[in-house]
């Protein structure tokens, strides 16, 4: 027998209308959790960092975009820093020039399961006319990414084991009563009925006979 056989087409709009507040509570505290992790300048670290040098950090490039058309070098240096919510990552690239400013970036991550906020701190020769861009301290930038996929990758496994396995068990014992031809929807024993005495719903909704 189809699996509808034992859903009420009520339950079916719970389900939805469940699932859309549950998205909906986690779209509303995607952003506001992850300006809880913005890290000031002058507070600690997570200890242990990752350090790369050399090609390692060049491989790894920028961790933000870079603002100008005339591209930057390779950094040469990258030390990472990680935790819940967040990441943060200070990569340089040295001027060859003794008293010019080389590029160098500080970028945080912040969100969960993916970053929703970007801040990026950038420096370089401000002297050179053809490095003229946006300030190097921006502001705070969403990230459309985590915008929108983290209130679905928190909010459907939220509602699965909130609603959707509660769900399931309901399912389950209504197919155990229905091969013991009791009413699925209350239990009765109605095997040779057309409809349930205790709960007047049809037998449409039974195996048994």
């Amino acid at each position: 027998m189809e699996i509808r056989a034992y859903i009420d087409s009520r339950e079916v709009r719970w389900l939805l209308v469940s699932l859309l507040v549950i998205v909906l509570l986690a779209a509303m505290v995607n952003v506001p959790f992850a300006l809880t992790k913005i890290r000031s300048r002058t507070a600690a670290r997570p200890p242990n960092p990752r350090v790369y040098d050399g090609r390692e950090a060049a491989q790894r490039s920028w961790p933000s975009r870079t603002p100008h058309d005339v591209a930057w070098s390779d950094p040469n240096y990258r030390m990472e820093w990680s935790g819940f919510a967040y990441r943060e990552f200070d990569v340089r690239s040295p001027s060859p020039e003794a008293g010019v400013n080389g590029y160098s970036m500080t970028t945080q991550l912040l969100g969960w399961p993916l970053p929703v906020i970007e801040l990026t701190q950038m420096w370089w020769d401000w002297n050179n006319p053809t490095l003229d861009g946006p300030e190097p301290d921006p502001r705070p930038r969403l990230v459309p990414l985590g915008l929108v996929a983290n209130p679905l990758l928190v909010g459907v496994p939220l509602w699965a084991l909130l609603f959707g396995l509660p769900f399931a068990l309901v399912l389950m014992r209504r197919v155990v009563r229905s091969r013991g031809g009791r009413c699925v929807w209350c239990g009765f024993d109605a095997r040779d009925l057309e409809l349930c005495p205790e709960c007047g719903r049809a037998r449409s909704g039974m195996l048994g006979s």
